[in-house]
């Protein structure tokens, strides 16, 4: 009996064993896991860093072309205004224009620069300085003294980018909270005097992503051919301080990798921007990196550590429960040994109980067969546990046109009325992207107003001829896919000629693919030059983003090939001083919508 007790008091139980056994191997196995987990996500954190650096530099890429996308068209908008350069001309001239004429001038040409102004959020502000005395209205009409104020006065040049300064056209109210980027003109009359200069502005931060951040693990910043650094104040010193070290990465162009900066271990992106004349750079830190994706691990590391806390006492739970009926059962054994009467108590369906009734039976036996030895006469089994583990998701513009088309309408000036017509019909074309997808009769519509607002501007007529079937009317291709094509036509083959022509557009079946032919008897292109524009649209680094010969009839195409399928596209066929023919090819019978 003394021993027993020295037993019990010396060593673990078996309960206490089998818990130990299961808590060691599981913290071994999740220390082991957690080893191996850290030296993974060190490498993986630079992978991934890597990774969404390079997807970063391809959407600052996007970004900085869509910038200079609406900058330029903001730009080709006010400098192709007949009515705006006409007025500018007359005031120059020194022609004396009405108090009438110069509220209309203000009322709508004006207000339709500050409006286009007002409704891109790209646009910081479109402003002409017209070189002659004017009544200067705010905030797009000015003199061309106030130029003199600007940081770049003197020293710009002819449709170029200016970058990194203030809004300094008047001085006392200068603008000291943002820098910006300006895409400057000079509008010329039609003996290359100065008519006005044009700046388009945007905040500068469009073009240098995080351009005010300071933060010591991570820089944006632009490079200038002339190796200056544009970047934020804060930033300024330190980045000027390390200007070597700066322009040798400037040396692998277009490129993510990780290299030293400052003696520490950082992703270095480059992105030359030809139009910007410099190269965007991106520095980041690898250890912020790193420790940012540890931080992001966080939630999940607690999550297993709970789940581990969890799943051990439930362990423990279980097996003590288990073991206390497996203890009951041993201590009521040794009663019985000890030569006591009792029967143990065996409720339940388990293996102990089980047992717990066989011992019984067995007692029952012993006491039938004058209590025999016990001893003896015990059958024991061995028990079994098993336990499952459960691991742990815009109608403002619209109005305007509204209220110019009346008020030609009530002038009875109805060339204006109808041509306010279809550029309101236009614009409601452009603005309605609900599907890419449209019907072949709504883009022969838009190219319908398109070329009567052409009309306007030229001295000859620009003719649509239709051979399309009735049926093919309803065929669904991608908006904006004809258009182009039929801009192409005008500004390189039919602008040149100067007189009155036809645009054909043209629709027929060939087996399971209908063709839409768009052509015009133009100046067409030699062989030399027609291979050229054919190799280029087969060719992505071919268009480049710099050069606008061929990029519409690439983008066309590939929008073609993106709705339809590879095997689809577009076929161009020239001769020079005869024609040119544009092919757009789709299935008979496959209307895809996005």
């Amino acid at each position: 009996m003394k021993k027993n007790q020295k037993h019990k008091r010396g060593y673990l139980s078996l309960g206490q064993k089998v818990i130990m056994l299961i808590v060691s191997t599981m913290l071994f196995c999740a220390l082991l896991w957690t080893i191996v987990m850290f030296v993974n996500m060190t490498r993986n954190a630079k992978d991934n860093a890597l990774i969404e650096e390079r997807a970063f530099i391809n959407q600052v890429k996007s970004d900085v072309n869509s910038v200079e996308e609406v900058c330029n068209l903001a730009k080709q908008m006010v400098s192709q205004n007949v009515s705006l350069i006409g007025y500018m001309k007359q005031v120059k001239s020194g022609e004396d224009l009405s108090t009438v004429d110069k509220i209309d001038f203000y009322n709508t040409e004006l207000a339709y620069i500050d409006n286009m102004t007002n409704l891109n959020p790209y646009l910081y502000q479109i402003r002409l300085f017209v070189n002659a005395h004017v009544t200067e209205k705010k905030p797009c009409f000015y003199s061309i003294d106030r130029l003199k104020n600007m940081e770049w006065y003197g020293k710009y040049e002819e449709e170029s980018w200016e970058l990194n300064y203030y809004d300094s056209a008047f001085p006392e109210r200068t603008n000291q909270s943002t820098k910006l980027a300006g895409l400057i003109k000079n509008i010329l009359d039609d003996h290359d005097h100065l008519l006005a200069v044009l700046e388009v502005s945007t905040d500068i931060e469009n073009l240098i992503p995080n351009f005010y951040k300071s933060n010591y693990g991570e820089w944006n910043f632009f490079v200038d051919d002339e190796n200056k650094i544009i970047c934020s104040d804060e930033n300024s010193a330190l980045l000027n301080k390390n200007i070597d070290e700066i322009l040798e990465f400037l040396k692998q162009k277009n490129q993510s990798d990780y290299l030293s900066f400052m003696g520490e271990d950082a992703i270095v992106s480059t992105l030359e921007i030809p139009s910007l004349k410099g190269t965007y750079v991106h520095i980041s830190r690898t250890g912020d990196v790193v420790n940012s994706y540890y931080r992001s691990q966080i939630p999940y590391i607690l999550v297993v550590i709970i789940s581990m806390i969890v799943f051990s006492g439930l362990v423990i739970f279980l097996i003590s429960h288990i073991f206390k009926r497996f203890d009951t059962l041993t201590s009521s054994v040794n009663r019985i040994k000890n030569g006591e009467h009792i029967m143990l108590p065996d409720e339940g369906d388990d293996e102990i109980s089980e047992m717990a009734h066989q011992i019984n039976d067995m007692i029952l036996s012993l006491e039938k067969l004058n209590k025999e030895t016990v001893e003896n006469e015990l059958l024991m089994k061995n028990t079994e546990i098993k336990a499952l583990q459960n691991q742990i998701n815009a109608h403002f513009m619209y109005n305007v046109l509204e209220t110019i088309k009346m008020l030609a309408e009530i002038k009875e000036d109805y060339e204006i009325s109808d041509a306010v017509t279809s550029l309101g019909e236009m614009f409601r074309y452009s603005v309605k992207w609900s599907s890419g997808m449209v019907e072949l009769k709504e883009e022969i519509k838009y190219i319908r107003n398109y070329l009567n607002l052409l009309n306007l501007r030229f001295d000859y007529e620009i003719f649509l001829s239709l051979n399309i079937p009735q049926e093919y009317m309803k065929l669904k291709i991608p908006k904006m896919s004809l258009q182009p094509l039929v801009e192409n036509s005008v500004y390189h083959g039919i602008e040149n000629i100067a007189e009155d022509t036809y645009i054909y557009i043209k629709a027929y079946e060939e087996g399971d693919v209908i063709s839409i032919e768009v052509s015009d008897a133009g100046v067409g292109m030699t062989e030399e030059t027609l291979q050229m524009l054919r190799n280029r649209l087969n060719s992505v680094d071919a268009v480049s983003e710099d050069s606008d010969h061929g990029r519409a009839l690439y983008n066309v195409m590939q929008r073609i090939k993106m709705y339809f399928g590879p095997e689809y596209g577009i076929e161009i066929y020239s001769k020079e001083g005869i024609y040119t023919k544009v092919v757009i090819q789709i299935p008979k019978e496959k209307e895809k919508d996005e």
